[in-house]
């Protein structure tokens, strides 16, 4: 008795497209979207200290503007630099008879 042999076919397609997403505005957006994450606790902080206070406390006042400021250009940063990554993807085609 004679096994019969197994056999696979396996088909690619011509061309295989792959989207990279540019490391550099990657790295950019992690950056700034973790400072973001870092502020704006500290900002809230001293808001909550400032707003109950009967008079007005101007270095209280102060560090508290500041903080929101940064705070919301690092915000304003990581949107832009996220528009970048989503919009900016770069695409290469690779045909796969250069394999072989």
């Amino acid at each position: 008795m004679r096994k019969k042999d197994t056999k696979i076919t396996i088909s690619f397609p011509e061309i295989v497209e792959i989207d990279f997403v540019p490391a550099n505005e990657l790295k950019h957006y992690e950056r700034f979207q973790w400072l973001v994450a870092l502020l704006a606790p500290i900002a809230t902080g001293f808001w909550v200290a400032y707003v109950p206070s009967d008079e007005s406390y101007g270095p209280l006042f102060f560090s508290s503007a500041v903080f929101t400021a940064v705070t919301l250009l690092f915000g304003v940063l990581a949107w832009r630099y996220r528009g970048k990554i989503f919009n900016g993807k770069i695409k290469r085609e690779v045909s796969l008879s250069s394999f072989r």
